[in-house]
């Protein structure tokens, strides 16, 4: 979340913006990364700046492969097991198993910030 709140303020700073009203971040799902946890670590670590306050919207990004062997591109297969909240992408073709590469779901970036403009007086 630092890294976020980093570029957020360092975007923000290139630009005559008085309050920040809402940053929206994209989450891939192989990051392993829990809205619970990314919200407080917003609230924590953005007191004091021009992003206190605002609200923060997560996104998640699915998990997406392309087959290395047979082209299929399209979600990974997921592993659910019962009584747990966290499911595991299955990384291989569930076409034919073959090697894939990942294609979405390791994002951790920022889509877009809502401002206020003008400088507060």
């Amino acid at each position: 979340m630092s890294g976020i709140i980093k570029a957020a303020l360092e975007e923000l700073s290139k630009h005559d913006v008085r309050e920040a009203e809402e940053i929206v971040v994209v989450i891939g799902d192989l990051t392993n990364l829990g809205e619970e946890q990314l919200s407080f670590a917003f609230e924590v670590m953005s007191k004091e700046t021009i992003l206190s306050g605002a609200d923060l919207v997560i996104e998640r990004e699915a998990v997406r492969i392309r087959c290395r062997e047979c082209d299929f591109d399209g979600p990974a297969g997921i592993l659910r097991s019962e009584g747990y909240d966290h499911c595991v992408p299955v990384l291989s073709c569930p076409k034919c198993s073959g090697p894939v590469n990942v294609t979405e779901g390791m994002a951790c970036s920022i889509r877009s910030i809502r401002i206020k403009e003008g400088s507060s007086v």
